[in-house]
């Protein structure tokens, strides 16, 4: 737990699509404390020879995928109203990277001791039937990692898989087996991955999906 007299933690949500989803998650952090400095951001800063930000991340996002539902956390020396934080933070992002949200709170777990599942839409291309991919329904492996499955086709040979996930639990999905073995099966035409889209995080407990924010004391 972390506890802090005197601080507050902004907890907040922020999107990383387009052109930013090339950069990597180091590349965003920096990113990010950029941002918070010239958005004159109260920061609290670590003690030391070296004083940091202290931010943090959940789980780090796969070079080339998007999201808008990524979390993090930035301790301040000072409270600052949620829309004025979102606002001031907001004008310094570049394209592609925008804050949806922000809560504050006074004392947390780290985001990633508390989430341990992830909301993903994956968009294929190029499939034949639609029944080929609810095969992956009967599959142990995929039956492990994927929960509360949902399939939908467009007109223009897109299919668009919407789950659930465990993440962060070392039983994570790899989106390579999972295009392998669609590409396992007989069809006449491959499947292409177009896109892989963080949709948002939370902590599963049991039947209940708890939001970050509600986590957040």
């Amino acid at each position: 737990m972390v506890r802090n007299i005197n601080k507050i933690i902004m907890r907040f949500r922020f999107s990383k699509q387009n052109d930013i989803r090339y950069i990597s998650h180091l590349d965003l952090i920096t990113l990010l404390i950029r941002a918070l400095r010239r958005a004159k951001i109260p920061i609290h800063y670590s003690r030391g020879y070296h004083p940091k930000p202290k931010l943090s991340t959940a789980f780090a996002l796969k070079v080339g995928w998007e999201s808008i539902g990524e979390y993090a956390d930035i301790v301040l020396k000072k409270k600052l109203l949620p829309e004025l934080f979102k606002e001031r933070l907001n004008n310094q992002l570049p394209e592609g990277v925008e804050i949806l949200k922000v809560i504050c709170g006074s004392s947390s777990k780290s985001l990633s001791n508390q989430i341990n599942c992830a909301k993903y839409q994956i968009t294929l291309s190029h499939y034949h039937k639609k029944k080929e991919l609810e095969k992956i329904k009967k599959v142990q492996y995929f039956r492990e990692r994927l929960f509360n499955i949902k399939i939908r086709e467009l007109n223009n040979n897109i299919l668009i898989l919407n789950f659930l996930t465990p993440i962060g639990s070392g039983n994570d999905l790899d989106i390579n087996d999972f295009i392998k073995f669609l590409n396992s099966i007989k069809n006449e035409l491959r499947f292409i991955l177009k896109r892989v889209l963080r949709v948002n995080m939370y902590r599963k407990e049991g039947d209940f999906l708890l939001s970050p924010f509600s986590l957040l004391k």
